[in-house]
């Protein structure tokens, strides 16, 4: 009976045959630089004969980017040193790239070397792929980055608007903004005037000193803010070295290098530009300016409100201005008039009184018209007091709040500026503390009050606190009447009076600049 054949009688593979059917790439390579043998998978993946691979130096098939660390490795194996892996590109016979990986090893005293290579195209593509899909999704989120710094920055302007702050603070942080979002060391917001000119309404940076808020320039045609008005849309200089005009010259004094500016169009018209500048010898990246026209864009609302905030603010003010006027017209008529008639009546009555005196009855009736006539001119002196009174118009806010305190029954502690303000601001801050001490009188049961006014940072403060019952009534038509004046000059006011802790009236006034 036929037996199997036993393990150890089984045929090894000879080099040959591995050497021919093997998937890898193997070679027997000399240490002058020459292939002197390939098998067909070498052949199959360079795309050349074995007569073309062995007539040429081994080193012609790689890439020429590889070919320096390739020759470098080729070195080791002179030297007789092993090749453990080794990644390069090759040329195939069509042009095409081949990516291989190598191992090699040298054949001891003998001037020949054994290498293996397989393809790792696959492999490098899938890298490839990996590589450009991380740099989309860094890119991604760069760009997310962005989006999200854009957006915090318009959500802290936007509460700014939603507050009520003054325009000047809300024009201050779009500049703020700007600066921070976009890394530039000067930022400004400029407005357009109806004369060709521009006015700088915020001003934010290392360089800003040079070019601060509140100044009107005039447009030159080669800077970013003529440009912008001329083309109405984002312009960006480069270098503002050779930029002729005498506000390039300011601006190069202080350092400016480049700058890029971004039109604000609010409801339909040109209303400013938002300047981004670099210093020194620094550039602005070249993104900088669609970044800009993007922020300037999505800041215009932000924008248009705060004008149309200033504008109603302007149209209030105007309005309590020309009341407090003609107040103060009343008040003159009536000192002039009424005032000097009645003080004119009673001393004619006197005169009367004096000579009627032994005539009982005509006396009893001169003595009586004499008390009414008196008492209409008491009456009437109030009247032109509460109205407005003179004394603030002479001596200021201090001379009026003595004035008015003088006559209450009530210990005021005060701490009032002597110094003076326009008349309306004198006037709002005056009706601020006298509405403010008359709750205090007939309704607070308070035993003592304070009055402060002082002016600090552009801001008139005005405070009444007193030590009363509190739980005043905020929505009534005098606090209501205070609020609508302080609001009309762009100001805020305030009013805590929690039960049992007394109430305090605050009231901030912007100044003008």
């Amino acid at each position: 009976m036929d037996q199997a054949p036993s393990a150890t009688s089984v045929r090894e593979p000879s080099f040959e045959e591995i050497f021919t059917l093997s998937l890898d790439l193997l070679c027997i390579g000399g240490l002058d630089g020459y292939f002197k043998r390939v098998n067909p998978a070498f052949e199959q993946a360079f795309g050349y004969s074995s007569q073309e691979l062995l007539s040429r130096p081994f080193l012609d098939f790689v890439h020429p980017h590889d070919r320096a660390r390739s020759r470098d490795a080729f070195e080791q194996l002179i030297h007789g040193q092993e090749i453990g892996l080794l990644e390069n590109r090759n040329v195939r016979a069509d042009g095409s790239t081949l990516w291989l990986e190598w191992s090699a090893r040298p054949v001891p005293g003998e001037p020949i070397f054994y290498g293996a290579g397989h393809d790792i195209g696959d492999r490098k593509r899938s890298e490839g792929q990996l590589r450009r899909a991380k740099e989309i999704v860094e890119a991604s989120r760069d760009e997310l980055r962005v989006l999200a710094e854009e957006q915090a920055g318009l959500r802290r302007v936007a509460t700014l608007v939603a507050r009520r702050v003054s325009p000047t603070e809300i024009l201050d942080a779009v500049a703020v903004e700007a600066a921070r979002l976009l890394g530039a060391d000067l930022a400004l917001l400029e407005r357009y005037e109806s004369d060709g000119g521009a006015t700088i309404l915020a001003s934010r940076g290392e360089v800003a000193s040079h070019l601060p808020a509140g100044t009107r320039i005039t447009v030159d045609p080669e800077t970013v803010v003529g440009r912008v008005l001329d083309s109405g849309s984002a312009i960006r200089v480069a270098d503002y070295a050779d930029v002729p005009g005498h506000w390039a010259s300011v601006a190069r004094e202080g350092g400016v290098r480049s700058a890029v500016g971004a039109p604000i169009t609010v409801e339909g018209r040109l209303w400013g530009v938002m300047i981004v500048a670099s210093a020194g010898d620094q550039r602005l990246p070249l993104d900088t300016t669609d970044r800009l026209a993007e922020f300037a864009e999505l800041l215009a609302t932000a924008i248009a409100n705060t004008e149309s905030r200033t504008q109603l603010t302007e149209s209030r003010a105007r309005v309590v201005a020309e009341g407090d006027e003609a107040r103060r017209r009343v008040v003159r008529d009536l000192h002039d008039g009424a005032q000097q008639r009645l003080v004119h009546t009673i001393v004619t009555l006197k005169l009367a009184q004096r000579e009627l005196r032994d005539r009982e009855p005509a006396g009893a009736l001169v003595a009586e018209a004499l008390v009414q006539a008196e008492q209409a001119n008491a009456e009437l002196r109030e009247l032109a007091h509460g109205i407005l009174p003179s004394v603030l118009s002479r001596g200021g806010l201090g001379a009026g709040v003595d004035a008015l305190v003088s006559r209450i029954d009530l210990a005021v502690a005060l701490e009032v500026t002597d110094e003076r303000f326009p008349p309306a601001i004198e006037a709002a801050a005056y009706f601020v503390v006298a509405e403010a001490l008359t709750n205090v009188v007939k309704h607070s049961r308070a035993e003592r009050a304070e009055v402060m006014a002082t002016a600090n940072d552009g801001v008139l403060h005005v405070e009444v606190r007193d030590d009363g019952v509190g739980g005043a009534i905020t929505d009534g038509a005098g606090l209501v009447g205070l609020d609508d004046r302080v609001a009309a000059f762009g100001g805020r006011l305030r009013v805590e009076s929690p039960p049992g802790g007394g109430t305090l009236v605050a009231a901030a006034l912007p100044l003008p600049v």
